[in-house]
């Protein structure tokens, strides 16, 4: 049995009993056909079997080869009819057949046939019309023996459509237009290959049938293994050509060895004279790529092979496997085949003497492939198959239930990636086109993947964590397919929202679109989106989603709708501002939603004042995004203006019962009262009334950045000409202002009256508003009597510019004392300056300066400007932040600047004890040569001598050095920094402001080289009065009273042991676990071994100066065993261990210098009668490591005096360190 494929999926098999079977598309419907060949033999009819089948390349005829040796030709275009029939051709049954078509012939084909007995024929078969065939036959080789052959496929053309046209998106090679001769070199030459047992022969017949190239077995491959081979198709944009010579692809297997070769044919080349001959290069076949199939080292043979597309290969193994692999040999895919196909065997002498035949198994004929399609011929059926593009593999993996494998499919054809996509050269196909079919495909397959999603988890389940898994997956793929937006088809949308996935759905659109990535919602979504989330009570959510929408794409009517129903203002503005170009009716909108349904929404109240602020500011609201134009801005101002000004009617502002019973209600209704009382003309628009008292500080900050460079008339803004009264708009706003914080009332809403009256006094300070003598001098009460601290600058600031402005325009100012004085309860300096200013009396100005606690820059500012060192103005005055009341100031002439500068150090206590900074920066810009004289002016208060030093040292510090910071320095350290010239009298008065302000440095300052003037007993005589102990004793040691000195160090020590124990004595135990105990205790252990270090230091420097010197030592050694004999009880412990450290500290010192025995016996006669068991003890354990650490220190040759005492120093250094680490971390 054998079989063979032709175009149009046609499949013919034949059998032993020369029956064939033919499977074609007529009429676009498959039929199978039943033929029968019948030969004729000197009279004798007979049915030959079938051994081999062949199809031509246009799918109409096909050629039947046969066990008696002959041929039929049958014509299959319509209905099969036996067109020639050959008797005779072999002798022997004929194995391989091969047909291909002529160029430019009229039909004319080449037949090649082999048999079994090696005889190899070539026939041309001409067609003469009415179904007349003419044959004629020539022998190509007597023992050749072909078992199978292969034409060179013709080259096809192929375009964008015909691969569009194709689900799988796969053209085979059957597709396409054939190209004429004249551009094809292998098409004119008809190419053939021929397999033989031992070589693939590849065969040109045209223009005489020859050999052009013979691929022989590779040595390393035995025998007894027949090569099968498949030409790889050709398209007219891959064809490769040079010279003449055209390169064709071939793929040949010998059994588990693939080899890719390129093969040369020549065009014909006629010389003069010698019209058939031809010349052929030597060389013409060599290896491309070459692998095995058999990496695992199973045996396994090639009985077919194919190639898919120029780029894939198909290897079918004798272990059932299907082997795909790419022109390079990397292996893409492997799939099971199941059945074999029949194997078919030949006979083969063997290589010995003895006439030995054996029997080689081989597939051709029982296994066909023609493009995407193959054939197997099993004993028990025909099985058919097709590789799979990408649209038939994603449905048949679906169809199987494996939604892994059909969704990675669908990604792997979009990202380009799925190396079986398609079966022809990827060139050739849109990948875009592509990339949308697969997107459409997925999109096609939601509604199944989701119904069965929820099928396999069950109809009644209701697991919500389920359902957003399932929707984050479709998500994702749509993220990889960059189709986000295709979750808005009806196909998608649809199916979500009529499963149970709908609330899932509709959350996982919201990051999306909050991340930019959905800029457009339908209206239907939004629908859905706005009815899920306000059942949520989270509008806010869909006012977020709407912000990062694209708002040309929403439906504006729709959106405007919900917008205002559900309360989503921002989303509102959003929409007009950047479709429409509208920011006033945003505006409207707000401030309506601000008293309906909840009269004073505080929260509406705020925002539309937020969306006025921002776009007066030039900015989009509520997102940033470009900068407004400076037209749509000032257009802005006007139409919000003409909005706050423009009369409503007072039933606008109605409230419910339940609203009349807030503050702002009340505050209102006493508003509409108080217009009733005065007169209905004095009441100021209602809108502004209304933002002024349900927002007083927003509505400031509003009303002052639109009034900023700008004011227009009532006229201007409202359009109407013929006013009775044209005011500014200003002055409307500051009247507003005024008879909002009358309607506040004095009492109960103070801070809110405080900042209106600031802010109208603001206006009224520049002069663009005025007001009556009474508001105005109520509106300077309010700035100085209000109690409010967050807006202290502001109300100075305001009251600096009312009373510049009465200056300014000569009002006399009769209640100047008044003034003054409420300036002076409110701490208002500037206030106060600028009227002495206004007076000329700068002295007085100064003093008011000094004392600015805001503006430190102040004072010394307006003395530069006086004095001519600094220019006057706002703008300088701005600069060194010195306050309005300074710009106010002017240079004074010569002979007043004299007088101005001789009074400054008069002044200087005054201005000291406002300020000591002030005081150092006057004293050393203008008196850099008499600190005395300053210091005796403040001589009276030595706290003002004090901060004037350090100020003064300081300010020099800062301009030597200009690094670091000195406010962080002691007073030696900026003396020592700056390197001041120190008279004797300023040192003594240095040293003695030290000691009484700053005594922890004072020892340090004694230990510098600035004291060499200093008479030590005056310095003792001031550390005795202030109680400086280390510098006492430091002081006592340099005058030779060292028991003095030591008994204060032994003191020092004392008291820290004595803290230590209190700490346990009067806390409870739980309490001394503690990270605050714990700090204490590190900090007392420093300050005592601190102590006692001193004390023993000392011991040594004198040791060897005075007579008592074991007297010394034995105070340091009695100080620690009075202690620790004093402990003994068990809380304690950890004093103990400290002295403990303190005992071997000191006695390891001692040992050195005092006698071992001697030392001893003093300690037993000290203290013979008590209990010295644990003293015993401890003295047993320093004795013996001190004797041993002796020993060695003698062996070494070493001092053991210098040693003992290096080895305690280092120790007490390590644990110093240790301790003061522990305290840092603690803290």
């Amino acid at each position: 049995m054998c079989c063979a494929l032709g175009p149009g999926e046609r499949v013919a098999v034949g059998t032993e009993g020369g029956f064939i079977f033919l499977e074609r598309g007529v009429n676009d419907e498959r039929t199978v056909s039943c033929l029968k060949s019948a030969n004729t033999f000197a009279g004798i009819s007979a049915t030959p079997g079938v051994t081999s089948l062949c199809f031509d390349e246009r799918g109409e005829w096909l050629l039947v080869g046969h066990d008696d040796g002959g041929l039929t030709l049958w014509d299959i275009k319509r209905t099969p009819t036996i067109l020639k029939t050959i008797v005779g051709a072999h002798r022997t049954p004929v194995i391989a057949l091969v047909m291909l078509s002529k160029v430019e012939s009229n039909g004319v084909v080449d037949v090649i046939s082999s048999e079994e007995g090696g005889l190899v024929i070539h026939h041309t078969l001409s067609p003469l019309g009415m179904g007349v065939v003419r044959v004629k036959s020539a022998s190509l080789g007597e023992r050749t023996f072909v078992i199978a052959a292969h034409a060179l496929p013709r080259v096809g053309s192929v375009s964008v459509s015909d691969i569009n046209a194709h689900d799988n998106g796969i053209i085979s090679p059957t597709y396409g237009e054939t190209l004429s001769a004249a551009k094809n070199i292998a098409d004119a030459a008809g190419v053939a290959a021929l397999c033989t047992m031992n070589a693939v022969l590849i065969m040109r017949l045209n223009p005489r049938a020859e050999v052009i190239a013979k691929i022989v077995r590779p040595p390393n491959i035995a025998a007894t293994v027949l090569p099968v081979m498949c030409w790889s198709p050709r398209w007219a944009d891959e064809v490769t050509t040079h010279d003449n010579v055209e390169e064709c692809n071939l793929v040949v297997v010998w059994g588990a060895s693939v080899y890719v070769l390129s093969v040369d044919v020549e065009s014909i080349k006629r010389s003069p004279g010698e019209n058939e001959r031809t010349k052929r290069a030597a060389n013409t076949s060599r290896i491309l790529n070459s692998w095995s199939i058999d990496p695992e080292g199973v045996v396994a043979s090639a009985m077919a092979t194919a190639w898919l597309s120029q780029d894939l290969i198909c290897v079918l193994s004798s272990r059932n496997k299907l082997f795909v692999y790419t022109s390079h040999g990397q292996l893409i895919e492997r799939v099971a085949t199941s059945e074999p196909p029949i194997a078919r065997e030949i006979v083969q002498a063997t290589a010995s003497h003895d006439a030995v035949f054996e029997r080689l198994p081989y597939w051709h004929g029982s296994v066909a492939v023609r493009g995407v399609h193959f054939a197997m011929l099993s004993p028990s059926r025909l099985r058919r198959g097709k590789f799979f593009g990408w649209f038939e593999r994603m449905q048949a993996k679906k169809a199987e239930g494996n939604w892994v494998g059909t969704l990675n499919t669908l990604i792997e054809v979009a990202s380009d990636e799925l190396p079986l996509w398609p079966s022809l050269s990827k060139k050739y196909a849109d990948p875009e086109t592509t990339r949308e079919r697969a997107v459409q495909a997925f999109v096609d397959v939601v509604p199944q993947f989701l119904d069965e999603s929820l099928n396999t988890r069950g109809i009644d389940s209701d697991d919500a964590a389920y359902f957003e898994l399932i929707t984050s997956v479709v998500f994702g793929l749509l993220l990889a397919f960059n189709a986000l937006n295709q979750v808005y088809a009806p196909v998608v949308f649809g199916a979500f929202l009529n499963s149970k996935c709908k609330v899932a759905f509709l959350k996982g659109m919201v990051p999306h679109i909050l991340s930019d990535k959905l800029r457009s919602l339908p209206a239907e979504v939004m629908q859905a989106l706005v009815e899920h989330y306000a059942a949520l009570d989270a509008a806010n959510v869909i006012e977020q989603c709407v912000l990062h929408m694209d708002v040309e794409s929403l439906d504006l009517n729709q959106v405007a709708r919900l917008c205002k129903h559900h309360g989503m203002y921002s989303a509102l503005a959003h929409v007009f501002t950047r479709a429409l170009n509208d920011f006033i009716t945003p505006v409207e909108a707000m401030f309506q939603a601000s008293l309906e349904p909840k009269f004073g929404d505080k929260a509406r109240v705020r925002q539309v004042l937020l969306f006025i602020f921002k776009t007066i500011q030039g900015e989009q609201f509520p997102t940033n995004g470009c900068r407004l134009s400076s037209e749509i801005v000032s257009q802005f101002r006007m139409e919000v203006m003409k909005f706050l000004f423009e009369p409503v009617d007072l039933n606008v502002f109605t409230m419910s019962t339940h609203d009349s019973e807030s503050s702002l209600s009340t505050t209102w209704n006493a508003a509409m009262a108080l217009a009733v009382r005065e007169d209905d003309s004095s009441c100021p628009p209602l809108r502004l009334l209304y933002l002024l008292l349900a927002e007083p500080k927003a509505s400031t900050v509003v009303l002052t950045e639109i009034l900023k460079d700008w004011d227009a008339s009532e006229s201007e803004i409202l359009a109407i000409d013929g006013l009775p009264t044209d005011r500014m708009g200003s002055q409307v706003i500051v009247e507003a202002v005024v008879f909002a914080a009358g309607a506040c009332g004095p009492v109960n809403s103070a801070p809110t009256r405080s900042r209106l009256l600031t802010f109208a006094a603001s206006i009224v300070g520049t002069g663009r508003a005025t007001v009556t003598q009474q508001v105005e001098r109520e509106l300077l009460e309010t700035l100085a009597l209000a109690k409010t601290k967050h807006d202290v600058i502001e109300r100075e600031k305001a009251m600096v510019s009312i009373i510049g402005r009465r200056i300014d325009e000569d009002i006399t100012l009769n209640d100047e004392c008044q003034i003054l004085n409420l300036a002076r309860e409110a701490h208002f300096a500037q206030a106060e300056a600028v009227i002495y200013i206004a007076s000329g009396d700068h002295i007085n100005a100064l003093k008011a300066l000094a004392g600015d606690e805001h503006r430190r820059n102040a004072a010394v500012h307006y003395v530069d400007v006086c004095l001519g060192k600094s220019g006057p103005g706002i703008v300088h005055a701005e600069q060194m932040n010195a306050g309005p009341a300074v710009a106010r100031a002017h240079p004074l002439d010569t002979e007043s600047a004299k007088v101005f500068q001789n009074e400054l150090l008069a002044i200087m206590p005054v201005v000291a004890a406002k300020s000591a900074d002030v005081c150092a920066r006057i004293a050393i810009a203008y008196f850099p040569h008499a600190q005395a004289e300053v210091l005796n002016a403040l001589s009276s208060e030595p706290v003002l001598q004090f901060q004037y030093l350090r100020q003064v040292l300081e300010a020099v510090h800062e301009v030597k050095d200009g690094v670091g910071s000195p406010h962080d320095m002691s007073l030696v350290d900026l003396v020592s920094a700056t390197k001041s010239v120190v008279t004797t009298e300023m040192a003594e008065l240095y040293f003695r402001l030290m000691c009484q302000f700053e005594p922890q440095d004072v020892l340090k300052y004694l230990k510098s080289e600035d004291v060499k003037s200093l008479d030590e007993a005056r310095c003792l005589e001031y550390c005795r009065e202030f109680n400086v102990m280390d510098a006492t004793a430091y002081l006592l040691e340099a005058a030779g009273n060292y028991n003095e000195a030591l008994s204060i160090h032994l003191c020092n020590y004392s008291t820290g042991i004595r803290a230590m124990a209190q700490l346990f004595t009067t806390s409870g135990a739980e309490w001394t676990k503690t990270a605050p105990a714990e700090s204490l205790m590190k900090g007392f252990v420093i300050e005592t071994n601190e102590a006692l270090h001193v004390a023993v230091g000392m011991c040594r420097r004198v040791s060897s100066e005075v007579s008592n010197s074991e007297e010394m030592w034995w105070s340091c050694l009695d100080s620690v065993f009075r202690s620790l004999l004093e402990l003994t009880d068990g809380a304690y412990k950890r004093v103990r261990d400290v002295l403990d450290e303190h005992l071997e500290d000191v006695l390891r010192v001692m040992l050195g210098r005092v006698d071992n025995a001697h030392l001893l016996e003093m300690i037993i006669s000290r203290y013979g009668g008590r209990d010295i068991s644990e003293l015993r003890k401890l003295l047993t354990r320093v004795f013996g490591n001190c004797a041993l650490e002796r020993e060695f220190l003698k062996s070494e040759g070493s001092s053991v005096k210098q040693e003992a005492d290096k080895k305690v120093l280092e120790d007490f250094q390590i644990r110093r360190r240790a301790q003061r680490g522990t305290r840092r971390t603690v803290r």
